[in-house]
């Protein structure tokens, strides 16, 4: 049985994602991603990033971008990825094919963390800026390769 404190903060998080959820469009975009998120867990182990990422990217669907629906999607993955434990490759993989299908023209970075360290992070850039990040927890890592259009190796 868990603490009353563990029990409280589970139902914070899901009163949370609840209010996140504003229409069917974010409640259809929530169980994508959880769904995602189930998948990426076992592909990740199982096929290789260059791969991975190409399964991941979407085409477009229109010509022009909506910018309030990028932000929301955004939001939401981020929420879900934080409130399940996600890490940076699941949620960066997520951000990267909704981006992508909204035709934000996202880039997936991969970075290592300086010097001779063997720490890893991958995040997202629109416009060349980075999502869910800031230059202070990036300045730490050097970026090793990233990929754009198609899953393509930029």
């Amino acid at each position: 049985m868990s603490a009353p404190g563990a029990a409280s903060a589970s139902v914070s998080r899901l009163r949370a994602l609840a209010n996140l959820a504003r229409s069917p469009a974010d409640s259809w975009l929530a169980a994508r991603t959880v769904a995602w998120m189930c998948a990426l867990r076992l592909f990740k182990r199982t096929l290789p990033l260059p791969k991975l990422v190409r399964l991941m990217w979407r085409s477009p669907r229109r010509s022009e971008r909506n910018l309030e629906r990028e932000q929301r999607t955004i939001q939401l993955v981020a929420r879900l990825s934080r409130a399940s434990g996600g890490n940076c490759l699941e949620r960066s993989l997520i951000l990267y094919r909704y981006l992508s299908r909204a035709n934000a023209d996202p880039r997936l970075v991969v970075g290592m963390a300086k010097p001779d360290e063997y720490l890893g992070h991958v995040w997202v850039t629109v416009d060349g800026h980075p999502l869910l990040e800031t230059p202070k927890t990036l300045r730490e890592y050097e970026v090793v390769t990233a990929f754009g259009d198609g899953g393509q190796i930029t």
